[in-house]
């Protein structure tokens, strides 16, 4: 207020001069001291910009008023200056602002065209005792501003630190209203009516202040706490507990364009909200991308790869906890670009050896948008021989229509995620092609950064996608890979699931005796249904008939993937005999085929030692052994894991509870397990996956025989006689 001409000749030199220095900046509640560059925002004063009750808006606030005047006549102060003050005062004291300066600008130049005026002292005591009374520091003269002398400077430093004193004074005790104001709006959610919008808002203009401020921690905070207190109505929801404002968000998917990171504000997402007519996506995508902005205004953009990794899975549940309606695809349409989005956002701020560096950060996006492209392939017809139907077309269709336009902040690029996207779902090679390539990619950083299992989860995806395209050769590489690690490791189910796997591959691939040695260990997995089993027992059992009859090649397969030796009973017990004498040997077999298998013989091989001390002999080596009766008992093992698994410490789980520090009541109870660094250890000898290999034993004269038997599944006893 006040002289417009003369604050318009003082603007520049202020506006340059107020963000130099710093201020100490101190909040309540005990929270640390912070130093920040005021910048503020200069309007003219109207009356009708001057805050109305309950406006709770943060950013436009007037947070001081200033008058500007060079008046040095006291005639002319009394018959306008001291008016024009007046009503601005009495304006302002009906809006209830009490923060306000003014400025008596003092010039040595008007003095010497005047020289019946009083001293100048006297027109700012006159202000002082009109207006001021006991706030005397509310009235400041700045001599000489325009001009470049020490008396100048001076006079600019002191007003300036009391502008910026006042300013801070008045925006610290807004601030903390406008906190308080925003507690009790919040503490007000559980009254019918309440809505999440509205508070976002509000809650959202303090972030809007922090940032201004260029205090972006204090600015995230204040989007986490949103993103927050929205999972847990949505985790309520789920559990039967539904605020009414959440209905909201579970209209239907009709759009599936990403996230968009590359404008500092989407204000027409931000509108979406604010007028109540967002979904779940609209929300989520603009709460990240604010909170992706601050992150990289902190310098921390591994933290926005992390967090949108967990945002993208959050989403999935949050739709269907919310058992909202989505399309088939319209999500992983949605997952791939936000996932490249996320990627090519930091690429633009990092340079490629900070990249290279921190790849264990982004390999999972990677790793995601890898998956969801395969699931569109799949989806859509695009990873199978024969290519797409017309209904696949259709959806694709449909798919793409739900992306809508371009954004026009990345028409001109050529590697956008849109465009990507576009043209991997364009036709069969293009999908391939952006299939391998993302696949190869992500297989490449997990190796690079040791995630071994990882990587070869992904070659199990190519697998499989190899195996749709009939190049079973391409296949087999990648799931022999993965069967040595899970072998290695222990991994009983993925074993399982991988040897059916490679036993389609190799029966595509006519390689028989790797065929029937997988379909004997498949015939014995407890790991599959009954029907699974019998069908890979039959594939043996098929093909030992057909060269039977057509006397073909042999092939020897182990006998551990068969049947399992549980125990040897002599007798006699000390398995010593005289010459002449008869031995009888019971074998305990646990045959793990789950049908009944008619063999033509069995044969075991025995060893005698002819000496005469060997009752000693025996006696040692029986002793040695612990049998009981001429028993010996072989240990348990799992067909086709290696031995050195059984060495590996037992689980030590303990149960976890947590519990609500206010009133004690149960929050969460679970179970940890706190050796799993030495389970999850990986082997890195690959010794251990080398089985032994199956000895053939030609006939002897001391081979003990038995023909035509039939292995019953379970135990069969069968019983060896010499002489």
């Amino acid at each position: 207020a006040g002289d417009q001409n003369l604050f318009t000749s003082l603007y520049p030199t202020l506006s340059q001069q107020l963000p130099r220095e710093p201020m100490e900046w101190r909040r309540s509640y005990g929270r640390a001291p912070k130093m920040i560059h005021l910048e503020s925002n200069f309007v003219q004063f109207k009356e009708e910009l001057l805050p109305k009750e309950g406006n709770k808006a943060l950013l436009t606030f007037p947070f001081l008023h200033i008058y500007w005047t060079e008046c040095c006549d006291t005639e002319v102060y009394k018959t306008t200056v001291k008016d024009d003050i007046t009503k601005w005062q009495n304006v302002l004291k009906a809006h209830n602002s009490v923060d306000w300066l003014i400025v008596v600008v003092e010039s040595d130049a008007k003095k010497k065209n005047k020289t019946n005026i009083l001293p100048r002292t006297s027109i700012v005591d006159k202000i002082r005792n009109d207006f001021c009374n006991k706030q005397s520091d509310r009235c400041v003269v700045l001599s000489d501003p325009l001009k470049d002398s020490s008396r100048s400077q001076e006079s600019w430093n002191a007003f300036l630190t009391k502008l910026r004193t006042l300013l801070l004074m008045s925006f610290t005790k807004n601030l903390g209203k406008f906190e308080d104001d925003m507690r009790t709006l919040r503490e007000k959610r559980t009254e019918a009516g309440w809505s999440f919008c509205e508070y976002f808002m509000v809650q959202e203009e303090l972030a809007f202040v922090f940032e201004m401020l260029q205090q972006f921690e204090d600015a995230l905070v204040q989007y986490d706490e949103l993103d927050a207190l929205f999972s847990q109505y949505v985790v309520n929801f789920g559990a039967g507990d539904g605020a009414n404002w959440l209905t909201f968000f579970c209209q239907p998917v009709r759009s599936w364009n990403g996230l968009i990171l590359r404008k500092p504000i989407d204000m027409e997402k931000r509108e979406l909200i604010q007028n109540q007519e967002a979904t779940l996506l609209d929300l989520r995508s603009y709460l990240f991308s604010r909170q992706c902005t601050l992150l990289i205004f902190l310098q921390r953009p591994w933290e926005v790869s992390q967090r949108a990794l967990e945002l993208l899975h959050n989403c999935v549940q949050e739709l269907k906890l919310l058992e909202v309606s989505v399309p088939p695809g319209a999500l992983d349409c949605w997952v791939f670009l936000s996932c490249l989005e996320v990627l090519q956002r930091i690429e633009g701020c990092c340079d490629r050896a900070q990249i290279d560096a921190n790849v264990s950060h982004t390999v999972g996006l990677w790793s995601y948008a890898t998956e969801k492209l395969k699931s569109l392939g799949y989806l859509c017809g695009l990873a199978s021989e024969k290519g797409p139907n017309s209904e696949d077309l259709n959806r694709t269709v449909d798919l793409l229509a739900g992306l809508g336009a371009e954004r026009p902040e990345t028409a001109n690029a050529s590697q956008s995620p849109y465009k990507k996207l576009k043209e991997a779902l364009s036709s069969v090679e293009a999908f391939e092609k952006h299939y391998l390539d993302l696949s190869h990619a992500t297989i490449e950083m997990y190796t690079n950064i040791g995630r071994i299992r990882s990587a070869k989860l992904v070659g199990k995806d190519l697998a499989e996608f190899y195996m749709r395209k009939k190049s079973p050769q391409k296949a087999e590489v990648y799931l022999q890979g993965a069967l040595k690690t899970y072998l290695a490791e222990g991994w009983a189910l993925l074993v399982t699931h991988t040897r059916k796997q490679l036993a389609e591959c190799q029966k595509h691939l006519g390689q028989i005796e790797n065929y029937l040695q997988t379909s004997s260990l498949l015939a014995g997995d407890n790991h599959l249904t009954e029907d699974e089993r019998k069908s890979f027992c039959q594939e043996i059992l098929d093909f030992a008939n057909q060269q039977a009859e057509k006397q073909g090649q042999k092939v020897i397969l182990p006998m551990h993937s068969f049947a399992q030796l549980k125990t040897l009973h002599f007798d006699p017990p000390n398995a010593v005999v005289h010459v002449g004498g008869k031995l009888s040997i019971e074998v305990t077999l646990l045959s793990q085929m789950p049908i009944p298998v008619q063999v033509d013989q069995i044969a075991i091989h025995v060893h005698f030692s002819i000496e005469k001390n060997s009752y000693r002999k025996t006696a040692e080596w029986l002793t040695k052994h612990k049998t009981s009766n001429g028993v010996i008992s072989f240990p348990n093992e799992v067909a086709g894991f290696p031995l050195s698994r059984n060495n590996l410490p037992a689980l030590e789980l303990y149960e976890m509870y947590e519990r609500s520090p206010s009133d004690n009541s149960l929050n969460t109870a679970g179970i940890i397990c706190k050796n799993v660094h030495m389970l999850l250890r990986r082997q890195e000898s690959s010794s251990s996956l080398d089985m032994p290999s199956g000895l053939t034993l030609e006939d002897g004269a001391h081979v003990l025989k038995c023909n035509n038997l039939i292995l019953e599944p379970g135990v069969n006893k069968i019983t060896f006689n010499t002489q």
